[in-house]
């Protein structure tokens, strides 16, 4: 009986912990989910109206602007548009990111005014960093837009912006760039709190350092890496002003993503309702995707855990 004793009060007192913390964030989660849920519900229901923003006269249109989107074949370029953008995105900003967090992970001499000058690209406002690259890659004048003429990658005189094979290309690249420092930052952190002891363990092992970098670092940094395809998946999938800046969606759509078309469809062609319905529909996409994402996850975890 005094054996068993503390476990039962440890456990009590555990749970006790567990439904006070549960009581504190269920009026955050309530908040949240009041934000969340009035504008989901607000866009659902102005994508069942035809609005004239003009005379601010709406009439009813049920579902006739979601069967609308099957026959808007600009929506479907759209939509592969945005597929791509995302994919790209987040495969360079990750793999970039990492590489950068292990180069700063060491004890180089110097290496402080490395890591300073890896955080430039994230601080420096969008706005400018879009002109700078445009004045890059200008067909004229640009130092990067001579280099790949130069090189045969673009005809004379043109800009990758503005030809529709590279136009995407070249804006997820900028994204990339100005993008990588976030994923830099949360995978040295993670880096900072893995135990020097498995390294320890591994040399005198005789593992090289591509096995500690598999076998160790690789399995580490899961979490760090879920939670950066979840943050900047979402980031990333609306993310408007450096493709706007840069591209603004075209040359002819080659560089359109849910984003500007959606804002087109406001702002260029008043179309509120319609606009309402393609936000609606991504909205439900991504939320399906995220939720097989997570159910997929869980699985996968809890087959490791039994295995």
């Amino acid at each position: 009986m005094s054996v068993l004793r503390p476990t039962f009060l440890s456990r009590g007192s555990a749970g006790r912990h567990q439904r006070a913390g549960m009581a504190f964030a269920v009026p955050a989660a309530l908040v949240f989910l009041v934000v969340l849920a009035y504008p989901v519900f607000e866009s659902f229901r102005t994508s069942l109206y035809n609005i004239d923003l003009l005379t601010g006269e709406a009439s009813f249109a049920g579902f006739g602007n979601y069967t609308d989107l099957l026959a808007d074949s600009t929506l479907r370029q759209t939509v592969g548009n945005t597929a791509l953008w995302t994919v790209g995105s987040l495969a360079g900003q990750l793999a970039l990111g990492l590489a950068a967090a292990l180069l700063i992970d060491s004890d180089w001499r110097g290496m402080r005014w490395i890591r300073q000058l890896l955080l430039i690209p994230y601080v420096v406002p969008v706005i400018a960093t879009a002109l700078i690259w445009q004045w890059m890659l200008d067909g004229q004048y640009g130092v990067l837009g001579h280099a790949l003429q130069s090189a045969g990658a673009v005809p004379e005189g043109s800009t990758p912006l503005g030809l529709e094979g590279s136009s995407l290309w070249t804006v997820i690249v900028v994204n990339v760039w100005r993008g990588f420092p976030f994923a830099m930052l949360v995978y040295w952190a993670r880096m900072q709190s893995i135990d020097r002891e498995q390294y320890e363990a591994a040399q005198v092992d005789g593992a090289g350092a591509w096995r500690e970098f598999r076998h160790i670092t690789l399995p580490n940094l899961r979490s760090a890496t879920i939670a950066l395809l979840a943050l900047r998946g979402i980031w990333t999938l609306m993310y408007f002003e450096l493709v706007w800046l840069l591209s603004r969606g075209g040359p002819a759509g080659s560089s359109e993503v849910l984003s500007t078309y959606i804002y087109k469809l406001v702002m260029g062609e008043f179309r509120v309702g319609y606009a309402a319905a393609v936000a609606t529909s991504a909205g439900l996409l991504l939320a399906a995707v995220g939720t097989i994402g997570w159910l997929t996850y869980r699985t996968s975890t809890r087959r490791r855990a039994h295995a």
